[in-house]
């Protein structure tokens, strides 16, 4: 029975905010423990497979860091996804990446960003579970035995034992994450497990399970495999994952199929999914207190203290249930029965735009200076407007209802636009079908809102943009920015746009 392990390290980490942080999420971060998250997740698969058939999935953007922390894995065997667009999309990426091994190939699928403290028995049971899957060639995913009524895991309600392979059950039904009071019955039913998000199956099997019940997925993927060992391969993959839809296995695929099976386990597992977490995995003090760094503490109580800089001392005084994390940048104080609001914290940042506490300080090592801002914008803006002076009987101009395009290139390979945008004004809220683009922003103040997010326009922002991502540039000053995109230049689907051309 040949094994490939995929592990799957492209989450964001948001509810571990400060300390984790978008360009370093908690996957790979020391969490519990001296190794990172990740650096965990590979030894355990380690004890699964060799090296060399374990497989990471992670955002592109990650990949140094992965290959920092990962140093003996093959740089062939570290997937990178364009765009983040859920588990199905991710698992069937990593499937299509093996696509010239056999189809009764064990493929186990691994979050990096769990805990398990008995490994031993972690191993056995994704061995029965790659049994199980090898044998009578059905999905099968790993359920905990739950401990308390949980309402933040999808739970897993099995039936029969399967007789040929002891401890491996049916499925009935899948849950999704249950009100306290479900939750509860659930417990006290002892016919439920919790969804662990592991994943065991044959290549044969998954793939026929995408093309039944996630056919646009399975399509765009069978594109990037007819691409793969070819110089279209990252050409393809670009323009096919991020039109590929957001969606999880579990909606998309488990919560479909009529073969399922789970094996029931207990090894000391925990998904780290916020703050409170940590009460689970870290042994607390007679206070019930969790702290980590230099801190000094009285009349403290069920609250949790972390901190990295050992040369700053932080003190509370008759304080309960509370979250405090101190970073370089940013002190979060919350009230421990608000972690779940977390992310709504996070979302006021972007409004506010101040996405930079999104973001670590530890590769600038200081803020720069609003002196040295204006100097760096005006330098950029000088060089460019002596190239543009120097070209100007070669340059395309556009006038546009919020400013100007000027076009300096234009080739079979790409088109080179600068472009302005006045004050008070946007362009449409837009997206392209093939077309890919990188905005490389010199001057003025604004947002860009890309997808969900937005952010704030500063010089020197360069953001890459794909096709099917919805981008929109508004300036709040005058704004320059120089654009390179792919050829397709009528490609454009406008879904807002001020000025009536949508």
């Amino acid at each position: 029975m040949k094994i490939k392990v995929i592990i799957m390290a492209g989450g964001k980490g948001e509810r571990f905010w400060p300390y984790s942080r978008v360009d370093r999420p908690k996957q790979f971060l020391s969490i519990v423990g001296k190794k990172t998250l990740l650096q965990q997740t590979v030894s355990r698969a380690s004890k699964l497979a060799e090296l060399k058939d374990i497989y990471i999935i992670t955002g592109r953007e990650y990949v140094e860091i992965v290959k920092e922390q990962i140093g003996n894995l093959p740089d062939d065997n570290i997937i990178a996804e364009p765009v983040g667009r859920n588990t199905a999309p991710c698992i069937g990426l990593g499937y299509t990446y093996l696509k010239n091994e056999p189809d009764d190939t064990i493929m186990i699928v691994l979050p990096a960003d769990h805990l398990v403290t008995n490994e031993d028995q972690f191993c056995i049971v994704i061995e029965r579970a790659a049994e199980a899957a090898y044998m009578q060639k059905k999905l099968v995913t790993i359920g905990l035995n739950p401990s308390r009524p949980e309402t933040g895991y999808g739970y897993i309600r099995y039936g029969a034992e399967i007789k040929s392979i002891p401890g491996v059950y049916e499925v009935l039904k899948f849950t999704e994450k249950p009100d306290l009071e479900t939750a509860l019955s659930f417990l006290q039913s002892g016919d439920y497990l919790w969804n662990s998000g592991m994943f065991i199956w044959r290549l044969d099997v998954i793939r026929e399970a995408y093309r039944k019940f996630l056919p646009d997925v399975y399509m765009g993927l069978e594109k990037v495999a007819e691409a793969m060992e070819t110089e279209e391969e990252k050409k393809i993959l670009q323009e096919v994952f991020p039109a590929l839809p957001r969606i999880s296995v579990d909606y998309g695929i488990m919560e479909k199929s009529k073969e399922t099976l789970v094996v029931p386990a207990s090894f000391g597992w925990d998904d780290l999914g916020s703050w409170t977490s940590l009460e689970r995995v870290d042994k607390p003090d007679s206070d019930e207190n969790i702290f980590e760094g230099n801190v000094l503490s009285m009349d403290t109580k069920n609250s949790i203290i972390r901190s990295n800089n050992q040369e700053k001392l932080i003190a509370t005084l008759g304080v309960e249930d509370v979250i405090v994390v101190d970073t370089e940048d940013v002190l979060l104080v919350a009230d421990k029965a608000r972690t779940s609001d977390l992310k709504n914290l996070i979302e006021e940042l972007k409004e506010r735009g101040l996405q930079r506490y999104l973001t670590s300080n530890a590769k600038s090592g200081r803020e720069v200076t609003a002196k040295e801002e204006d100097n760096r914008e005006n330098l950029l803006a000088q060089v460019i407007s002596r190239a543009l002076e120097n070209n100007k009987e070669d340059l395309k101009q556009v006038d546009k209802p919020w400013g100007r395009e000027i076009w300096w290139s234009v080739t079979e390979h790409y088109v080179g636009k600068f472009i302005e945008v006045n004050t008070g004004h946007s362009l449409s809220l837009q997206y392209h079908r093939k077309k890919r683009e990188t905005m490389l922003f010199i001057k003025g103040a604004g947002i860009l809102e890309l997808d969900s997010r937005k952010l704030e326009i500063t010089s020197g922002l360069i953001v890459d943009i794909f096709p099917g991502m919805i981008h929109r540039v508004t300036a709040k000053s005058d704004i320059s920015f120089i654009e390179i995109s792919t050829p397709e230049t009528d490609d454009l689907v406008r879904l807002e746009d001020n000025y009536g051309r949508v």
